[in-house]
């Protein structure tokens, strides 16, 4: 699993190694491949949550979505058997107000990227929304610089990160979490979303 600092502190996976880039950008992931710093060769999956930063900096959900594809053009590369999943960015509450609307076109955008490219997606997103909170987000499960998570978001992520790789049905599946964390099958053939907001 590569993660930047928002998957910190989340629980152990059986099986499953971490890789976490404090203040990582998608591009330092890509490189650290390329360079064979991370080894994925002989891997069966690799889960992707990483895009914050990239976001705070560029400001341009197309440049985070290129750095994005580039990702996962070398992880291709490296293991064209590999099963590939990517965690849509989480909502902020430090900056919510100028954030929002680039995470979620960013996260409508990659939805099309996972389905033209066999990428299992994880809908993380809404897991951590709130309408009814005055910044739109679930603040309860930040920490106080309301950009990491604490122990109960990092639960809340953990568990939805678990059903994928507990799946024994990878190879046949895409799966996509819903809200509330609930996994549902989809056919590859119906992979297509017209919801946006996530």
């Amino acid at each position: 699993m590569l993660t930047d600092s928002i998957g910190k502190d989340l629980g152990r996976l059986p099986g499953v190694k971490l890789v976490v880039k404090r203040g990582g950008y998608i591009e330092h992931f890509s490189g650290a491949i390329q360079s064979g710093d991370i080894v994925i060769k002989g891997m069966n999956a690799i889960l992707i949550h990483a895009g914050t930063n990239n976001m705070s900096r560029d400001r341009d959900p197309h440049a985070v979505l290129y750095e994005m594809g580039r990702l996962l053009r070398v992880i291709r590369l490296a293991n064209p058997n590999v099963h590939v999943i990517v965690s849509t960015i989480l909502p902020r509450v430090e900056d919510s107000w100028v954030m929002e609307s680039l995470i979620k076109c960013y996260n409508n955008l990659l939805v099309n990227v996972c389905r033209e490219t066999s990428v299992m997606l994880i809908r993380s997103y809404n897991a951590f929304r709130c309408s009814k909170a005055a910044s739109g987000v679930k603040q309860w499960l930040y920490a106080n610089d309301g950009l990491h998570l604490n122990a109960r978001g990092a639960q809340v992520l953990t568990q939805m990160f678990r059903v994928h790789f507990s799946d024994r049905n990878i190879q046949q599946r895409r799966l996509v979490l819903d809200a509330e964390g609930e996994s549902r099958a989809l056919r590859a053939s119906n992979f297509g979303y017209k919801n946006a907001g996530y």
